[in-house]
């Protein structure tokens, strides 16, 4: 037995253990939050309705092979469902599920090598990767095989793991910083330091309760020495994180009580130790196989005016990207995407953090053709591609409907007719919790409850400047607390105004203009 069939055989067992556990909490002999305590690391959560489970397949740093994208669809077909859910981790979930359905797609996909193990509770989590890692034109070097062995590393430990909470790593192919690596637990950017490939780190960054930037790190990271640096970071959570306090078991809560000075030192002391005790294997530089069809090197000097079709580095190729709406693809759109592509045998699928299918390696004419198919049921400007997370009822953390919010700014903006790329693209989280990202959002809010006349009312606070860059990341400012009911027509508002004075969002966040608006919808 070969120790992947060994790993796999304990996943297995793992997963009737979870099943025997899951009909004890339907029964009533567990609590939820026992439930929940054992659930997380499987990748599974009850949600609020009783009897309803989720699943949480672990598409690894959102790099999604044909044959898994085709097995998740096939999923949701035979149990019933009509839509999946593309997270903001770069996952794929399924809801509405029975504890049964649950454990068998968990075993099925083990043995199709897709994964759900630590897909949430106290265990290292999807490693985030910018979309277009291999073929941004703006990286310096692909970082994506660095982000893939950091993500096998985790999944062949995840069994062994006791971590006060969870950890997020991050890696992003340029100084845009589209895989946040500012604001992880630890985040990793490409640079070159005299023609050689290097990383600069961030530690101790995350959002959630008290969010912290990143601190950056003041050494850069050889490539092929990652994994050393990951491992520090691992040790030192477990030496230093805090097991009694969960609101106040994350990295970031770390350095706050030793000093940033102590914590890198302890760092660097972690970091020694493990060079001492472990060998890893470097990794080679993935390398670009040259294009050679001959139409798609034929419109390389082509560009593309619409803002969704991204040329690539390699000349010729382009992607496409699809958003659904709230990130809920229907099985019938996840089908016809598939039929397309089985006439482009180079296109890839990668999931971003914004809830998006990147589909890569197109030429011009598919890309287009791609897109036109697909118009219809895609949100094709900035606002109507806005990301919510899942939200009530399903999620158990909740605090409000972030998906219907989501849902009613769209119908909103579509029926005043505005000019919609003027506004921004909206970060929308259900409770204070930062699944959404809304503390780095141009524009974001986070779900709570205020009461009106004596009734308690969904309402968000609304915060507006936040930013994700190598050197210009920072949060937004809260400007209010408006209820859900009125955001919708505080959009139209300001998309009128933009309109009227011709002017864009990031220009009125300048001036005060936009501030202006919100202000007026904002609780007393």
């Amino acid at each position: 037995m070969t120790v992947m069939e060994a790993y796999k055989k304990l996943l297995k067992e793992e997963v009737e253990a979870f099943r025997k556990r899951g009909h004890e909490f339907l029964d009533g002999t567990l609590t939820r939050a026992e439930f929940k305590g054992f659930s997380g690391g499987m990748g599974s959560y009850a949600q609020k309705e009783t009897g309803k489970f989720m699943i949480r397949l672990r598409t690894p740093s959102g790099i999604v092979s044909r044959e898994h994208f085709a097995l998740i669809l096939d999923y949701a077909g035979k149990y019933g469902l009509d839509k999946i859910h593309l997270t903001t981790r770069q996952a794929v979930q399924l809801h509405d599920l029975s504890i049964d359905d649950v454990c068998d797609i968990m075993r099925d996909a083990i043995d199709q090598d897709l994964f759900t193990r630590g897909g949430g509770g106290n265990f290292p989590r999807n490693v985030s990767l910018s979309p277009m890692a291999g073929v941004d034109p703006e990286e310096v070097f692909d970082v994506t095989l660095y982000a893939r062995q950091v993500g096998d590393y985790f999944l062949r430990n995840a069994t062994g793991y006791k971590l006060p909470r969870k950890l997020k790593v991050a890696f992003s192919s340029s100084a845009s910083d589209t895989g946040c690596a500012t604001v992880n637990d630890m985040g990793f950017i490409g640079v070159l330091d005299e023609g050689k490939p290097m990383f600069r780190l961030w530690l101790a960054g995350g959002m959630g309760g008290q969010p912290a930037l990143g601190i950056p790190y003041d050494e850069l990271v050889a490539p092929e020495e990652v994994l050393y640096y990951v491992e520090a970071m691992v040790r030192l959570f477990m030496a230093e994180g805090d097991y009694t306090n969960k609101a106040r078991a994350r990295v970031r809560f770390i350095p706050r009580r030793m000093g940033v000075q102590a914590f890198m030192e302890c760092y660097k002391k972690h970091l020694e130790d493990v060079k001492k005790e472990c060998h890893f294997d470097g990794i080679t530089p993935l390398v670009w196989r040259e294009n050679v069809d001959s139409e798609k090197v034929g419109d390389a000097a082509a560009e593309s005016e619409n803002p969704l079709i991204l040329p690539q580095k390699q000349e010729g190729y382009f992607t496409v990207i699809l958003h659904p709406l709230c990130g809920q693809l229907k099985l019938e759109e996840g089908r016809k995407i598939q039929e397309i592509l089985s006439d482009i045998p180079d296109a890839e699928i990668r999931l971003s953090m914004d809830e998006e299918l990147y589909i890569r390696n197109l030429s011009k004419d598919e890309a287009e053709k791609m897109l036109k198919v697909m118009e219809d049921c895609m949100m094709l400007s900035p606002i109507r591609m806005s990301v919510s997370c899942i939200g009530t009822p399903t999620c158990q953390a909740g605090v409000n409907q972030s998906q219907k919010l989501c849902q009613a700014v769209e119908k909103a903006v579509v029926n005043a007719e505005l000019n919609e790329d003027r506004l921004p693209k909206l970060y929308i989280s259900g409770c204070p919790n930062c699944c959404a990202r809304h503390p780095v959002a141009a524009m974001g809010f986070s779900g709570r409850k205020v009461k009106v006349d004596g009734v308690m009312e969904e309402a968000f606070d609304c915060f507006i400047g936040g930013h994700v860059g190598m050197d210009t990341s920072c949060f937004g400012e809260k400007v209010g607390t408006i209820l859900a009911s009125q955001i919708p027509e505080m959009i139209v508002e300001l998309g009128q105004m933009l309109t009227k004075e011709k002017k864009d969002y990031m220009d009125a966040l300048t001036d005060g203009s936009a501030a202006a608006v919100i202000q007026k919808y904002c609780q007393a």
